[in-house]
């Protein structure tokens, strides 16, 4: 099936550029236009208030040439994913009156006996920040990359009596878990109006001038001597017509059934807390998952895996063969399987690309729908 667990891209729209009152004694005028409304939840509250505080160009005092009137930002977080509070959850694991188990976070009935497990919440979603490293008249604004992993970003904006350096719109990498100098905004005559506004921040997992180079076809993600259906490869009609899974793969693993790496890599991003799915696209979102990051800077992802199972966690180093965690059925699923693709980021599009899977002999076969697969 697609999967988009874990937000790979954001775009957003900042507010509308702003005339502030000169120092006359009048109130400013509230920025959310007057209704008390967060505009990303709770969670959000405090980066917000931190971001408008780094991108708003404060008053200044009156020149000879009369009062300077600024342009303020009403500006937005920017997250790379609005999620909802971290809350723990509880795993209740039960079996219904046919003998089928159940794993849910509702709780069952008073008279039927469950195992209960804390859930731990899930890892996503990590964070792309930007940060003003210079002042508010002239800033310089640095991205922050909380992955373990590349990230590209676009930042576009509009300015008034300004420039840039570099010019807008600003594409830059940023490497795993490191902070990058995007641009540095100062205004072209002060004593005159000047102002800016960031329309938007774009940001893709991967870096752009990764190239598709496995040292060998892809190892089957399950235990050698094991063989399973392949029910959905490339261009499948159900859900691989989205370039993110062109070239995805659904195996039919059993329930419960052991991931393991096809390639060795580094955990980019781990989500872990969901229980349930079905075809419903309120599902497409919530998919137990594992991104891997590989040496050659493609990714690939794990998806649809089974509730309290993922036994790796964001930076860790993972072999091939590595167990990862269990098959299961999270999130858009029509049943259990394990959703299998490797991408890379093509000018700020995450897509997928082809590739083969080792053979009992070694050699690289390319999947095929309705085909057994066969670990060697």
């Amino acid at each position: 099936m697609e999967q988009t667990a874990g937000p790979v891209l954001v775009a957003v729209r900042l507010g509308a550029l702003q005339r502030l009152p000169t120092r006359s004694g009048r109130s400013r005028r509230r920025q959310d236009g007057g209704t008390g409304q967060e505009p990303f939840g709770r969670h959000s509250r405090a980066l917000f208030q931190d971001v408008r505080r780094l991108l708003t160009v404060p008053p200044r005092q009156p020149s000879t040439r009369g009062p300077t009137q600024i342009l303020l930002i009403a500006a937005a977080a920017l997250s790379l994913a609005v999620a909802p509070a971290a809350i723990a959850k509880k795993l209740y694991k039960y079996q219904d009156a046919s003998g089928a188990w159940i794993f849910t976070d509702k709780p069952p009935a008073a008279d039927v006996k469950a195992e209960v497990r804390p859930l731990p919440v899930s890892e996503l979603p990590a964070r792309i920040s930007i940060r003003n490293r210079g002042t508010r008249e002239a800033p310089i604004l640095a991205v922050v990359n909380d992955y373990y992993g590349p990230v590209e970003v676009e930042i576009s904006g509009e300015l008034e009596n300004m420039r840039a350096e570099p010019p807008l719109p600003v594409r830059i990498v940023v490497p795993a878990r490191t902070e990058t100098t995007a641009l540095a905004l100062k205004s072209a005559d002060p004593r005159s109006r000047y102002g800016y506004r960031i329309q938007q921040v774009r940001s893709v997992l991967g870096d752009p001038a990764a190239k598709h180079q496995p040292e060998q076809p892809y190892a089957p993600p399950f235990a050698s001597g094991q063989r399973f259906t392949i029910g959905q490869a490339f261009d499948g009609a159900f859900s691989h017509q989205h370039p993110q899974s062109r070239y995805a793969v659904d195996l039919s693993l059993p329930l419960g059934t052991p991931v393991w790496a096809a390639r060795a890599g580094v955990i980019m991003e781990v989500a872990g807390d969901f229980f349930d799915g079905g075809t419903d696209p309120k599902y497409q979102t919530r998919a137990n998952a594992v991104r891997v990051l590989h040496q050659d800077g493609t990714m690939a992802i794990y998806a649809h895996l089974h509730p309290d199972s993922i036994r790796v966690a964001s930076g860790q180093r993972v072999e091939r063969g590595a167990w990862l965690a269990n098959s299961g059925n999270t999130g858009f699923s029509t049943g259990p399987h394990l959703h299998f693709a490797i991408q890379r980021n093509v000018g700020m599009e995450l897509v997928s690309v082809p590739f083969e899977f080792a053979g009992t002999d070694g050699r690289g076969v390319t999947p095929v729908a309705g085909t057994l697969l066969a670990a060697p």
